[in-house]
């Protein structure tokens, strides 16, 4: 029998090949801490996306909120405004009725209320402001509009 007689291989050769598995294990941990970047990255990136979605839906929603806010003060002040112009319209209708009847009370006072020739030259004396107030209360008790 013939016996090999143990080769011992270069120790530049072995030095060789744990360089190489060394430089293999550096490459798959850059590899490895790259693509967990880039995991963090995306998950980050869709994260922003969700909350800017989320963000854009509340100013949605806010948005809509106030249209119907501005709406409803729009329809209250129209109706406030009506309700105001027909107050104002009632008032003056008031007014001009009330002038009226003022002017035909003065109208029908005038007709009544004759002063004597004694009262139309000096009004003022006691006797005249007598014969003055009398005549005024039978007018005022007898009076109706119509």
């Amino acid at each position: 029998m013939h016996r090999r007689s143990y080769q011992t291989e270069d120790e530049g050769s072995f030095l060789l090949d744990i360089i190489k598995i060394a430089i293999g294990v550096f490459i798959g941990g850059l590899a490895a801490a790259f693509t967990y970047e880039a995991i963090l990255a995306y998950r980050a990136e869709m994260a922003i996306r969700k909350v800017q979605e989320e963000v854009k839906a509340q100013a949605d929603r806010i948005e809509k909120q106030d249209a119907r806010r501005r709406q409803a003060e729009a329809e209250a002040l129209d109706a406030a405004q009506l309700e105001a112009d027909q107050l104002r319209s009632a008032k003056a209708l008031a007014q001009r009725l009330e002038t009226e009847r003022q002017q035909r009370k003065d109208a029908a006072w005038a007709k009544f209320y004759q002063p004597s020739p004694n009262c139309k030259i000096d009004p003022g004396t006691t006797p005249c402001a007598n014969e003055h107030m009398v005549a005024r209360k039978r007018f005022e008790g007898q009076y109706v509009d119509r």
